[in-house]
């Protein structure tokens, strides 16, 4: 995202931001009990927590294999066996250029 956008994003939040000591008392508040409550989900809902947990791991762990299986194959069949990660060596040209062609066209004339 780019400077100028997160610059109007929250020109944006400020501007819709109550200016009454009242609303922005209120306001606080709301946001305090949100977070409060949000924080607190695990202490009234334990049980949902623990399936939730439960199921967290079960798709990391399926994750992990999946990656870990995408990148052996890749490795394996791509190249010549070599390992995909293997840095690229250099290839060397003999004599394909003229002393013209290595002169650069972007600079400008000798007395400019």
């Amino acid at each position: 995202m780019s400077l100028l956008r997160i610059g109007i994003l929250i020109a944006l939040v400020v501007a819709v931001l109550p200016a009454d000591k009242e609303q922005q008392s209120r306001l606080y508040d709301r946001a305090a009990n949100a977070v409060h409550w949000t924080a607190t989900f695990c202490d009234r809902n334990g049980e949902t927590c623990v399936q939730a947990a439960t199921l967290w791991s079960a798709f990391v762990t399926k994750a992990q294999f999946g990656a870990q299986m995408a990148y052996e194959l890749a490795v394996k069949y791509t190249g010549d066996g070599q390992d995909a990660m293997a840095p690229v060596e250099a290839v060397e040209r003999e004599g394909t250029l003229t002393p013209q062609d290595l002169q650069p066209r972007w600079r400008g004339a000798a007395g400019a």
